[in-house]
């Protein structure tokens, strides 16, 4: 067998090397920029009377839902979203209050099938008698993220904790 001149060597170590470098740099490459989508919530949605479902463009829609439907402070909720027209890798719930920040970590939902996804959350104990909650539901696919905020409200769970307070009269202080 003839010997294989040192060129070719050359050439064909330094193609594996380029090779390498090339597999290198994708593999460590940093994630690619994250798209988010902002929708805006149905103000005409009562998760109390049932799930709300928002929409957006080409069909797709985003349909979430809290049981107990009275929506009880300091219990267990059983949440639970379903997607149409659209693809999650992850499903996250934040729990909010409108104007406060109640400081809840978000709530992962397990995939229960390939567009259903639930699992538990709850809120916490506010000293307002009334509160307005926003559950931001984050779909995750790839590198785009939907934010789709659905909003609603609690009220005192226990009667000695008031619906109003009598000194509330300033025009920003809710009720």
């Amino acid at each position: 067998m003839p010997a294989v001149p040192a060129i070719w060597k050359t050439i064909a170590l330094a193609a594996a090397f380029a090779l390498l470098g090339v597999l290198l740099a994708r593999w460590f490459q940093p994630p690619g920029k994250i798209e988010v989508i902002h929708l805006q919530p149905d103000m005409d949605c009562d998760l109390r009377a049932g799930p709300c479902t928002l929409s957006m463009d080409g069909g797709r829609k985003i349909r979430f839902g809290i049981k107990p439907r009275d929506i009880p402070v300091g219990k267990v909720l059983q949440l639970s979203v379903d997607l149409d027209g659209l693809d999650a890798d992850t499903v996250s719930v934040d729990m909010n209050g409108v104007d406060m920040d109640m400081g809840l970590s978000p709530y992962p939902l397990k995939k229960k099938t390939a567009r259903h996804f639930e699992g538990p959350g709850g809120l916490n104990f506010c000293s307002r008698g009334i509160m307005e909650w926003e559950a931001r539901v984050r779909v995750s696919n790839g590198n785009r993220e939907i934010i789709a905020p659905f909003r609603f409200i609690t009220t005192a769970p226990d009667p000695r904790i008031p619906l109003a307070r009598p000194d509330a009269t300033s025009a920003g202080e809710r009720q």
